[in-house]
């Protein structure tokens, strides 16, 4: 009882972001990095990675959390709660190669990494940007039972309401259309709504990126419209577990459609579907989606987020977060998550 006391609490303080804790020589991860040559390589002095060399990992942390407890008794403060799946041998399905040139698959329970291809290449990740944007939105304190309003100067092109400049709408409507829907305009008005400029906005966009760990991010609109919105797939794996514990922000990820009406425009009454075709195609029947984002610029391909777990397993233990980016097509996109999922399940154990 007293080890499952500590390991909780340890994992609670290992989870934190990396910003929390000093270096010092009583930590005993900074003993083991400073003990190991390839560890020093690969991650600053600071824990955060060195270019490309820490491969996906996201900070020194990452690597104690996926393998340090592992090797190391003394980071067992590291160990999930949660004991992570098992491969099994021999392999009974094979994965077809995706047509999307970067993924990860994570395990949600124990946070472990179960497959990954280029998972710390940054790609701009399009509108998978506006899960950022709603969550600095929330943080700033706008208010989720108020009112916004669309201007003229938030419709940047891409997908939008097509509504007159100071057509207005409850935020819940506002973030249902940024989130379901993926309206660049509505993103906007979200983002302006905090009385923040563009710039102090983006400037806290990069600052949470930056306490979630995601050192190789960088966020330059909130829409996810620009190219310079960038995130390998590893970072927007832990953007979404932040941004879908949020209960603002996963109902609606998690909405197949959602229906809105403005507010000074008795005739503007719509039902929007959701970009995500995993949520209601019967391609994907034997997928049960949590929440998921999608991004799309022709300069990037087709980007996906998504939580998901098998349709029938009712204690949800086998949850799944993937993320998948540049995928050839739209369809290809979806195609890819669902068989990355299927192989996933049929290759490891859960216990």
């Amino acid at each position: 009882m007293i080890y499952k006391k500590l390991l909780i609490f340890s994992f609670f303080i290992a989870s934190l972001p990396t910003q929390v804790f000093a270096t010092n020589d009583a930590d005993p991860l900074q003993t083991v990095y400073e003990s190991r040559g390839d560890l020093q390589s690969a991650f600053n002095v600071d824990g955060t990675p060195v270019g490309n060399a820490a491969g996906f990992l996201m900070n020194l942390k990452d690597w104690a959390r996926q393998y340090g407890w592992q090797e190391y008794p003394e980071l067992i403060s590291y160990a999930p709660l949660t004991v992570p799946p098992s491969r099994l041998q021999p392999t009974s399905y094979q994965l077809q190669p995706p047509t999307s040139s970067m993924y990860i698959v994570i395990d949600n329970a124990s946070g472990a990494i179960l497959a990954a291809e280029h998972a710390e290449e940054p790609w701009p990740i399009a509108s998978i940007t506006k899960l950022m944007t709603a969550s600095v939105a929330l943080d700033s304190g706008i208010d989720a039972g108020g009112t916004g309003s669309i201007v003229a100067a938030d419709d940047v092109g891409g997908a939008r309401l097509n509504v007159f400049s100071g057509t207005t709408f409850t935020t819940r409507d506002l973030l249902a259309a940024t989130l379901v829907g993926s309206a660049n305009n509505a993103a906007n008005a979200i983002a302006r709504m905090t009385g923040f400029s563009r710039e102090s906005f983006v400037e806290k966009m990069n600052a949470y990126a930056a306490l979630l760990g995601m050192t190789r991010a960088h966020f330059v609109d909130p829409t996810g419209i620009e190219l310079g919105n960038t995130a390998n797939a590893r970072e927007v794996a832990a953007l979404a577990r932040s941004a879908f514990g949020r209960e603002n922000i996963r109902k609606f990820a998690g909405s197949s459609t959602t229906h809105i009406a403005a507010l000074s425009d008795a005739a503007y009454i719509r039902d929007i579907k959701s970009t995500n075709w995993l949520l209601y195609d019967h391609a994907y029947d034997d997928l049960y989606v949590t929440a998921g984002k999608t991004g799309f610029l022709n300069e990037s391909g087709w980007n996906l987020v998504v939580e998901l777990h098998p349709m029938h397993d009712d204690d949800t233990h086998r949850s799944l977060t993937i993320v998948t980016l540049g995928a050839a097509g739209r369809r290809e996109s979806f195609d890819d998550a669902a068989a990355l999922a299927r192989w996933t399940w049929g290759n490891f154990e859960w216990r």
